[in-house]
């Protein structure tokens, strides 16, 4: 009797095993890259095991997109990272399909329906070769917009020292989902990413929820003449899902674009091209319209103030050809004196024009 006890206890101990490892993986997060795989994590509800683990990735077909295995590692009980080094070390191999070659080339898993499977081996003593766990995960993955700096554009010369800071959302959105921020100063001739990485901060700011972020209260403000430079992060709890360009601006007022005659009126992508356009009582710019004639379609919203409320914007025609446009801001509600602000125009053709203001008071 003892006998048959014991052979059943061998028998199921790899089983036993079995169901103390469970592998923790996010497809929708982890499963865009070769190198986001081994983000996966291993819980351990037993004892230290000796291990290897094989990674296979399939498209809905069935088709062998990509698969690895590790160099063998020691799994310790609790929650765990896959040890960087396997990782680093795992052996790929790759299918002969149109998705395997984008892989294999780019690393980057293109749009489609995956299986990912997980399989954890032991790799010594007298279950060497029985599996540990394993688990599969099914995926339609749709691919991230990419994420794109809006304002300051890049190479902008601004007047505004606590700038708002603006970017494009990743999409598709993801529940806790957050955008990290860099801003720092630019030495002569210093490249930008070099300056990301050594340079003091002169914002970084993580757990921001939403493509903005209000100048932070305390840090310093920007210096008159320096040159900065800035990039956002997606994350994901510690995983990066996205990164941007790195864009400069610098902070140059004298710059400014001047008020024009009465009688002067600049194409608005003129003026888009330079700093801000200072408003004295009302702005003056030429557009160009090849539909036919219409409302303008136009909206001003604060950069000083976000939150900041515009009523009232005078009602203007849109003609065919060219236009001369007076927005004259003195009927205007909810504008402050000495305030930045930002002109947006939408045109028939769906296209916009913006411009960026100081609003100053004629008594001035």
């Amino acid at each position: 009797m003892k006998k048959i006890l014991t052979v059943l206890l061998i028998m199921c101990a790899p089983a036993m095993v079995l169901g103390q490892i469970a592998v923790t993986f996010l497809p929708e997060v982890q499963g865009r890259t070769l190198e986001t795989l081994m983000g996966a994590r291993l819980t351990n509800a037993g004892q230290k095991v000796p291990c290897i683990l094989q990674i296979r990735i399939t498209s809905a077909g069935g088709g062998l997109i990509a698969e690895a295995a590790t160099p063998a590692f020691e799994l310790p009980p609790g929650t765990n990272m896959i040890p960087q080094s396997a990782a680093y070390r795992a052996s790929w191999k790759f299918g002969n399909s149109q998705q395997a070659t984008v892989v294999k080339q780019s690393h980057q898993f293109p749009e489609g329906e995956y299986e990912y499977c997980f399989t954890l081996l032991e790799v010594a003593g007298s279950h060497a070769g029985a599996v540990l766990a394993e688990q599969c995960f099914n995926h339609m993955l749709t691919p991230f917009s990419p994420l794109e700096l809006t304002e300051p554009y890049d190479g902008d010369r601004i007047c505004d020292k606590r700038p708002t800071l603006l970017w494009q959302p990743l999409l598709p959105a993801m529940p806790g989902m957050t955008y990290r921020l860099l801003l720092v100063e630019l030495k002569e001739g210093q490249p930008r990413a070099e300056a990301l990485h050594f340079n003091m901060p002169v914002i970084r700011q993580s757990g921001i929820p939403s493509p903005m972020l209000l100048y932070p209260p305390l840090s310093r403000e920007l210096t008159e003449g320096r040159r900065y430079a800035w990039q956002v992060t997606a994350v994901k709890g510690e995983t990066v899902l996205a990164r941007s360009e790195i864009w400069d601006f610098t902070v140059k007022c004298e710059d400014s674009v001047a008020q024009k005659p009465v009688d002067s009126y600049r194409s608005i992508d003129d003026l888009a091209k330079g700093n801000f356009y200072i408003a004295d009582g009302r702005i003056l710019f030429a557009v160009d319209n090849y539909h036919n004639a219409a409302t303008l379609d136009y909206k001003i919203t604060s950069i000083s103030m976000p939150n900041e409320k515009i009523r009232k914007l005078p009602k203007l025609k849109l003609a065919t050809g060219h236009n001369h446009i007076e927005i004259d801001l003195r009927s205007v509600k909810g504008m402050t004196d000495g305030h930045y602000y930002l002109l947006l125009v939408r045109l028939p053709s769906g296209e916009t024009k913006q411009l960026r203001f100081l609003n100053k008071s004629e008594k001035e």
